[in-house]
């Protein structure tokens, strides 16, 4: 029928919208190649951006308005032809807000285990994959935070506290979401790993802008919808659009918080500073995501929604205009690498110019605050119920019933004697007591409190005593010693390679350990196999150890100033050749 003729097709798409999407691509692909100053670090001959394709969908129904597979269907030089916004991608940290909305959802669910406000260490961690690696997540700067509440975390887009949360709640909840949501590319859990949380799955971007759209209308499920009729020449009715609105597939309460989250201008300056592209003329919720080795870059995001038609109108609660959900890929089309170009210098810029022409003259929405939401000051730090010392505080957002109950302690006031710089006790004059607050930071995150030159308390009677808390409360010294030292390098289950171009004796790791708060060592001794590999009587407790081919176990033990042994937790490595 249709190569005879005939038919009328009538889609969903705004043609104004298309052809604003098409002209935007253009000029910004534009001045990345011809590296115009835009960039900071331009690469000699620009940045390699050929590609782009952007999708803007009406939350409400689905209807997708705009679509742009490619600037230029016709170049076979970008391969025009290929469908951007349903050809397979990685995400890089686009993907992040689902592993959030599915840690707030279980957190609801069991009575407040994540939260907006939850401190997590963002501190070298590793962790061991199923198949027995160690998998270490860094950083987009390769910089650690130390303490940090989700908020920021998500925000501002860290990769550690990422992988943190969705081993907290386990990739099957982050992927049932998705599912939900619309993404049909994780169907198969096993195979994917914590990796998934930094976009380690493929989507495509068309399935991600509409998960987005769950986030955008309240927590409804949509499906895209592209052709709304077709009738034939004489005007009946061929085919009609189906109703793409779904049920409730998400508690309102945990978008409105991904939503609060990801339009926070102030929670994402650590990453991006203050009033970056990201930010708008109006309210908006937005993430970036930026691929290994530069290969994709992502920006998607979303202005507050409203009802749409009779089916789910005022019930919903929202303000009473449609919004708009906008996903932007940049890249190649044959996966070669872009050069120096992340999601905030690539899509962030079509995005931004996109949405600030498509709503232009209409009147700015809000973002809908549900029932069933409760506001809570917390320490800044800890994210916990603030005590008097606890020098900044913020107000959180929680669903009622998972605000925090317990109060902070990583701000301690301690009593000092002035003459000795130690703690002050029964015996010290009260004339030469003074006081000072320091921040106690949980033992994982003491290395990284070291190298921020953050104070650290003085021990209780000499140096190098154990604090007051681990003396004479247990008949049992070792026990209550035991674990309180940690090997921090190298990491568990980690795979060494032996590379034949470079000499042997050049080919050394760092062996290292640290005590745990309040654990002062008059010595720790380093060993590998069982053997003394150094033997230190300050911190840093470090050491270098030349590579052998094998396996290897690598422990520490620690003397206090009283003859206490502290014994340190076992790590195995193996070295390949």
């Amino acid at each position: 029928r249709l190569e005879r003729g005939g038919l009328q097709i009538y889609t969903t798409l705004d043609l104004d919208l298309n052809e604003t999407a098409r002209d935007l691509v253009r000029y910004r692909l534009e001045r990345l190649a011809v590296c115009d100053g835009q960039l900071t670090n331009c690469p000699p001959g620009g940045h390699n951006v050929r590609n782009a394709a952007l999708v803007a969908l009406d939350p409400q129904t689905g209807e997708i308005l705009a679509m742009l597979g490619s600037p230029d269907y016709f170049s076979a030089r970008i391969d025009g032809a290929v469908n951007g916004t349903t050809a397979l991608r990685q995400p890089g940290s686009s993907i992040k807000p689902i592993t959030y909305a599915a840690a707030f959802e279980q957190g609801a669910a069991e009575g407040g285990a994540l939260t907006p406000a939850t401190m997590m260490l963002d501190v070298r961690t590793s962790f061991v994959t199923k198949e027995g690696a160690s998998y270490l997540p860094l950083n987009y700067d390769l910089q650690f935070r130390g303490p940090v509440r989700l908020r920021e975390a998500l925000a501002s887009s860290y990769n550690l506290i990422a992988v943190k949360v969705l081993d907290t709640i386990g990739v099957e909840a982050m992927t049932d979401l998705a599912r939900r949501l619309g993404i049909t590319t994780f169907d198969d859990p096993d195979r994917l790993g914590l990796a998934v949380t930094l976009g380690g799955g493929e989507v495509r971007l068309l399935e991600l802008a509409t998960a987005y759209a769950v986030f955008a209308n309240g927590g409804y499920a949509i499906q895209p919808v592209a052709i709304r009729r077709v009738e034939d020449a004489d005007g009946n009715v061929l085919l009609t659009a189906g109703s793409s609105a779904g049920g409730r597939i998400l508690d309102e309460r945990i978008p409105y918080l991904i939503s609060d989250i990801l339009s926070d201008d102030l929670a994402r300056t650590p990453s991006f500073g203050e009033g970056s592209v990201l930010k708008l003329t109006r309210p908006a919720a937005v993430k970036t995501g930026t691929t290994t080795d530069f290969r994709d870059n992502w920006t998607v995001g979303y202005t507050p929604a409203g009802p749409a038609d009779s089916h789910r109108g005022v019930s919903r609660g929202l303000v009473d205009r449609p919004g708009l959900v906008v996903g932007v890929w940049t890249g190649n089309a044959d996966s070669e690498p872009m050069r120096d170009v992340s999601g905030i210098d690539g899509a962030a810029p079509i995005w931004h110019d996109f949405v600030e022409t498509a709503l232009k003259g209409q009147p700015a929405g809000r973002f809908f605050r549900p029932a069933g939401l409760v506001e809570v000051e917390v320490c800044a730090l800890s994210g916990l119920l603030p005590e008097r010392d606890c020098p900044h505080l913020v107000t959180e957002s929680f669903i009622e019933g998972t605000e925090p109950a317990g109060h902070c302690t990583m701000h301690q006031r301690i009593a000092l004697d002035r003459a000795t710089g130690l703690r002050a006790t029964a015996s010290t004059p009260a004339d030469r007591i003074t006081e000072r607050v320091y921040t106690i930071l949980p033992p994982q995150a003491q290395e990284w409190a070291r190298k921020q030159g953050i104070p650290e308390p003085p021990p209780g009677r000499a140096p190098g005593s154990l604090v007051a808390t681990l003396e004479g409360s247990s008949p049992d010294a070792e026990s209550r010693i035991k674990g309180r030292l940690v090997m921090s390098s190298p990491d568990p289950g980690a795979i060494f390679r032996l590379d034949p171009t470079l000499p042997r004796d050049a080919q050394r790791i760092e062996v290292a350990a640290r005590p745990g708060v309040g654990v002062a060592l008059a010595e720790v001794t380093l060993l590998v196999d069982g053997q003394p590999l150094a033997r230190l009587g300050a911190p840093p407790y470090t050491a270098l150890w030349q590579l052998e081919p094998g396996s290897h176990l690598f422990s520490a033990e620690g003397e206090t100033f009283n003859g206490e042994r502290v014994l340190g937790n076992e790590v195995w490595v193996e070295v390949r050749e």
